[in-house]
């Protein structure tokens, strides 16, 4: 069961990832979502990245964010896309809203697109984790900021799923690969370090 549980948190996909996986996730990531957007300091004219939208919890409240600005999403999962389409359907049709398939590590984005990059528990999933970085890193504009948010490995390591197809990090571990990959004023910020699910927000600019 748990092995079957990580392949839906890496790629919802099908009856069980569209009507209980995103669901799950949208409750279990909401916290760490409005943390994660409050601490990059958004403007409401700025165009805003969301790497790995799953259940959209994260599209949702950015549209609220950035009234006159755009918000752009790429996920991995079909199920996903396909669920935020028909959600968000009235903000795409308007040109808000920007939704497609999409690998962190082959961003199709243009260079310095974005003001504002963010991604929540996806970083265990990454196939290259230094490539996903730069990816970040490339479609940030110069003075742009990026948010790299997980559970800790500490507290992850707690729960049976993530012996399967995870990749664990500690805030220490994501803040060296953005230096790494060219981000400066790298900052961890490690909250509920004494609750199950704790929130650790990696911050840095271009």
């Amino acid at each position: 069961m748990n092995r079957i549980l990580a392949s839906q948190l890496r790629r919802p996909h099908g009856w069980f990832g569209s009507l209980v996986v995103s669901r799950v996730m949208n409750r279990i990531n909401r916290k760490i979502t409005v943390t994660t957007l409050d601490l990059l300091d958004i403007d409401p004219d700025q165009h805003v990245l969301e790497i790995g939208f799953g259940g959209g919890i994260g599209i949702d409240e950015l549209l609220r964010r950035v009234p006159q600005g755009a918000v752009s999403g790429v996920d991995i999962s079909t199920t996903a896309l396909s669920k935020a389409q028909r959600r968000f359907r009235k903000q795409v049709d308007g040109g808000r809203l920007r939704l497609q398939l999409g690998d962190v590590c082959q961003l199709p984005f243009p260079d310095h697109t974005f003001d504002r990059v963010l991604t929540i528990n996806t970083i265990y999933f990454w196939p290259d984790t230094a490539k996903g970085m730069r990816e970040i890193y490339r479609v940030l504009k110069p003075g742009g900021a990026a948010a790299v948010s997980i559970r800790s490995g500490e507290k992850m390591r707690q729960h049976g799923v993530t012996k399967y197809n995870f990749t664990l990090f500690s805030g220490e571990d994501v803040s060296r690969i953005m230096q790494q990959s060219g981000f400066k004023n790298v900052r961890v910020d490690h909250r509920d370090q004494e609750h199950w699910y704790d929130q650790v927000i990696v911050l840095g600019t271009r």
